[in-house]
């Protein structure tokens, strides 16, 4: 399951196995409040939303969560969908990491070395970031991904 899937609200609670009713009950909250959620008039409190996780399981329901809530969470964090198991996490972030250690460091620090990026390094310089940027979305995924 992934959060374009849906509300990633309504997906916590199909992902438990409940109706909204039981779902407002193990909560502590109206079923109405379940309705917004789900509907996305209204976005839980950190409390209720961190109940939600533990209870369906999901923990990246959080992370979905702050992407959703902040608009510069949404912008800084990288997209995180579904979540693999543990060892593809894993060889997923040692590909990251060996891919930006083949080219991608030696550029970083090369362009690094005089403190700033000329014209024709512009290019090298997008590329290392992508790859940091994808050491870091491979990273995430390590730690949320199904044990």
């Amino acid at each position: 399951m992934d959060r374009k899937s849906g509300n990633i609200y309504r997906n916590a609670r199909i992902t438990a196995g409940l109706t909204q009713e039981r779902w407002a009950e193990y909560l502590g909250i109206s079923p109405d409040s379940v309705r917004k959620y789900e509907s996305g008039e209204m976005m839980p409190a950190e409390d209720i939303l961190l109940m939600m996780a533990d209870i369906s399981g999901l923990k990246i329901l959080p992370y979905w969560h702050l992407s959703q809530k902040s608009r510069i969470a949404g912008e800084i964090l990288p997209t995180l969908e579904e979540q693999p198991a543990l060892p593809q996490a894993v060889l997923g972030l040692l590909i990251a990491i060996e891919n930006f250690q083949e080219r991608g460091m030696r550029d970083l620090m090369r362009i690094a070395s005089d403190g700033k990026v000329s014209d024709d390094e512009i290019i090298p310089f997008g590329q290392a970031l992508a790859q940091l940027s994808e050491m870091v979305r491979s990273a995430y995924a390590v730690g949320y991904s199904k044990e």
